[in-house]
């Protein structure tokens, strides 16, 4: 039977002191906002989190991170040591670069940073996109998809989006927002009532929960859900046993009254699954995938389309990368559809969503959703001081709109530049930071003025 692995199991314990010279890199990494400060949703791992968080105040000061002393020593990796950079060749970036409001020689430096990063390697494979004024400027593949097999990485490649689901499930329990179906602050118990009773942990005793989880709240994390609610293996059930089995556990704190990431887009498509009446998988097919032609994006991989499975690694040293998880899984339907983490795509069909977000919702003539509710998305949901978010994804206050998966995929939206990127690798518990240099020169390649 196949285990059924939540990100905080998936991501890696990396130990932020393998060295003293990595404590204050790998806070900086993580640290997404610049606040100086660490949620858990900006640590690679709940296990990492409860670790560094000594005081369970649900935030990892400078201070605390630098006292810690534990994790698996064999697990962490400080910054990788890259080769020279005149050791490698740029690429050709012209006509597409220059309509898309990019500039071809920053384009240029991306290339070599992400040919250094798998040379070290700290990657295998890499697939970068960028996109501004609704052309796609930057498109390359580096390393390869399995490295073993010496099978270079293709553009058509199949990633394991982990956690880069939660944002489409969001967009997917909009769009019956947007027809009407419910409102952003109703009880989720109207359409799921095994969470008309909830509890919270409060002081070691279980309390009714002082206000309903409501929609708004299973999209911003605000919820008192958390991972680690379920200990044992639950691939076998149903998303509605799912969820009734998660009500059955305390919150970690009274709905709305704080942040913690976890299971809360899990239970997001469990109430799309019941507002809707049908399965998320159907839902999102019919009212996202086949709309915006994500034809290669679901939760699981067909038969046919095997052999574009993106092999992941992972590394305990630097320099060496060792075949991880393999692929049988993905080849077999699952029972249960998980809002948070399921879905499998590629870079192309990553865009295409980002560009309906971009667009305000519409894309080649196919509206998913209302202008003013992308706009909803964008815009900061929480009460929490000192913390952003937004329906779905990170936000920045000032037009942008991000997240990541475990296995280091990663996407950011910048509506203020009319851009975004989608950065697409295969880690296993460990963070390659060739993502940090790729979204560091997106940034830099954007024309001014254009």
């Amino acid at each position: 039977m196949k285990k059924f692995l939540i990100p905080f199991m998936i991501c890696a314990v990396v130990a932020v002191t393998a060295q003293d010279v990595s404590v204050e890199q790998r806070f900086k990494q993580w640290d997404k906002n610049s606040d100086g400060k660490l949620t858990a949703d900006e640590v690679p791992g709940e296990r990492l989190f409860k670790l560094l968080d000594k005081n369970g105040d649900g935030v990892v000061t400078k201070e605390e991170a630098a006292a810690f002393r534990g994790g698996r020593k064999t697990e962490a990796t400080p910054a990788p040591k890259l080769p020279p950079s005149e050791n490698f060749k740029p690429r050709a970036h012209g006509d597409e670069a220059k309509a898309a409001g990019l500039k071809p020689d920053v384009l240029a430096k991306i290339d070599v940073e992400m040919q250094r990063h798998v040379a070290a390697p700290d990657v295998a494979g890499i697939v970068a996109l960028i996109s501004r004024h609704g052309k796609i400027g930057y498109c390359e593949t580096f390393g390869m998809q399995d490295r073993e097999a010496n099978k270079p990485m293709p553009k058509d490649a199949i990633f394991r989006l982990y956690s880069m689901t939660k944002p489409i499930v969001a967009a997917a329990a909009l769009i019956l927002f947007d027809e009407g179906k419910f409102t952003l602050d109703e009880p989720i118990s109207k359409h799921c009532p095994e969470w008309k009773e909830a509890m919270v942990m409060e002081k070691g005793q279980k309390v009714p929960a002082k206000f309903a989880i409501t929609p708004r709240m299973l999209m911003s994390h605000s919820s008192g859900l958390y991972y680690g609610m379920l200990r044992e293996s639950r691939e076998d059930v149903t998303l509605t046993k799912f969820s009734e089995l998660l009500a059955q556990v305390p919150l970690k704190f009274h709905p709305g009254t704080g942040y913690q990431y976890g299971h809360s887009i899990d239970i997001l498509g469990r109430y799309v699954e019941a507002v809707s009446g049908q399965p998320l998988d159907v839902f999102m097919r019919e009212r996202i995938f086949k709309p915006l032609k994500m034809s290669d994006t679901d939760f699981w991989v067909p038969p046919a389309k095997k052999d574009r499975i993106a092999q992941m690694y992972s590394q305990r040293a630097n320099g060496t990368l060792e075949r991880g998880r393999d692929s049988a899984s993905l080849l077999e339907k699952p029972k249960l559809f998980l809002g948070g983490q399921g879905l499998v795509g590629t870079a192309s069909d990553y865009a295409r969503f980002c560009q309906m977000l971009l667009n305000k919702g519409e894309l080649d003539g196919a509206r998913i959703l209302k202008r003013e509710t992308v706009a909803m998305m964008f815009q900061n949901h929480l009460k929490t001081p000192g913390q952003k978010y937004g329906l779905g994804g990170m936000v920045d206050g000032n037009g942008g709109y991000a997240w990541g998966g475990a296995a280091g995929t990663q996407f950011f939206v910048d509506s203020k530049n009319d851009l975004f990127a989608v950065f697409m690798v295969q880690t296993q518990r460990y963070r390659s930071p060739a993502h940090n240099d790729f979204k560091r020169l997106a940034t830099a390649a954007i024309t001014e003025g254009k």
